[in-house]
């Protein structure tokens, strides 16, 4: 399977909350870049991010078939609690769902783990696509 330049055109943001609802997702993190200064609403302060490629199983079908309903090549996970779980990964790969909790400042984005059967069909995706690149024919 070859890589698209279009993959790498440049890095997206991953939005937490349009993942709220999917059943799973395959967070594989590439890099981070620490303390890169964002302006939010006014305040500038430095953040994490970390540049991951996310698999999206946002339904029965897709986790039954193997195959993903969205895959987010080189995007920005920017969400403190998020970077700092991911961050322990780089390298790896995870398999999470999402979801918000309450926290002193507010709330905030956490991920969450999935079930053993769910986890078992991203894996088995996982293991197809890592066998089909290492079966890819060199040049």
């Amino acid at each position: 399977m070859f890589a698209k330049p279009s993959d790498y055109a440049g890095a997206s943001y991953f939005k937490p909350a349009n993942h709220m609802n999917d059943l799973a997702l395959l967070i594989e993190p590439k890099t981070i870049e620490r303390n890169v200064p964002s302006t939010y609403a006014g305040q500038t302060r430095t953040r994490d991010e970390v540049i991951s490629d996310v698999s999206v199983f946002s339904n029965q079908a897709a986790l039954d078939s193997g195959v993903p309903t969205t895959i987010l090549k080189s995007t920005k996970i920017v969400h403190g609690m998020l970077t700092s779980t991911v961050e322990k990964i780089l390298g790896g790969a995870m398999v999470a769902t999402l979801t918000k909790v309450q926290t002193q400042a507010g709330s905030g984005f956490v991920f969450r783990d999935v079930d053993a059967e769910v986890e078992g069909k991203v894996g088995a995706y996982f293991t197809a696509r890592s066998e089909a690149i290492a079966d890819a024919p060199a040049f």
